[in-house]
């Protein structure tokens, strides 16, 4: 039987989600520690995609088999028992044996959260990018480019493995939200870094270093050079991955 699981957990001490050989210290390995904890047996947990080094979660989806049948409240209950205090499954349910988290996805979000500053914040350098002070207007406007059936070829970085570049992105937008600058879009997939590189581009619009008409050139001709900065792995939060009704 096959259980969908939603994670939230901070990524500050982690190197990314996927299991690596010789890293104990990834957010996979400590998640299918737990759900060992609880099976009695080792399963593979797969999530609906990687985060990198740093970034953390706010409802990443994973799948695992299970021979042990379980109510969805106890496996919650049992697999939060034995994770770390950095990650928290906030939900979990059966589902069909065809659901994957990764192959099933539709649709995901992303939030690139950052903070406006004289100087740098150490109490929220973990969970936060420091921008100085930027203009949100201009970053809002400057986000709506992104929006539509795009090749985001300028806006990945090196040692992607995607067979195309296209992905749709359905909304993005820049507010002020309680203090903080907050970066959200959503898209039907994402590539290597783009998300980070995405908001560098914003930023640098946003402390006037950079006008708006130059992410629509890299969007263009597919120049990566136009947009050479990537955000700190920080600010990034996957915030949740839908699935179509089925």
């Amino acid at each position: 039987m096959r259980y969908k699981i939603v994670l939230q957990y901070d990524g500050g001490g982690y190197h990314g989600w996927q299991a690596q050989p010789h890293q104990p210290l990834t957010v996979q390995n400590a998640v299918e520690n737990a759900v060992e904890k609880v099976l009695e047996k080792r399963v593979t947990v797969t999530a609906s995609g990687r985060t990198d080094e740093g970034v953390h979660a706010l409802g990443q989806v994973a799948h695992f088999d299970s021979e042990k049948e379980l109510p969805s409240e106890r496996m919650l209950w049992a697999i939060n028992h034995w994770l770390p205090e950095d990650i928290r499954v906030v939900f979990c349910e059966r589902v069909s044996d065809n659901f994957d988290a990764r192959k099933s996805a539709k649709r995901k979000t992303y939030e690139y959260r950052m903070y406006e500053s004289e100087t740098p914040n150490p109490l929220r350098r973990t969970r936060e990018a420091f921008v100085g002070e930027v203009d949100v207007e201009k970053m809002d406007e400057a986000s709506k480019l992104f929006v539509g059936v795009k090749d985001l070829a300028g806006f990945r970085s090196s040692g992607s493995s995607a067979k195309t570049t296209v992905r749709e992105i359905y909304s993005a937008s820049v507010t002020r939200e309680g203090g903080s600058v907050i970066f959200r879009v959503t898209g039907s997939g994402f590539l290597y870094n783009t998300v980070r590189i995405m908001a560098g581009a914003l930023i640098r619009v946003g402390q006037g270093r950079m006008d708006k008409g130059v992410i629509e050139q890299a969007l263009a001709c597919g120049d990566r050079r136009l947009v050479p900065d990537i955000a700190p792995s920080c600010g990034l939060y996957l915030k949740n991955v839908e699935y179509s009704a089925e």
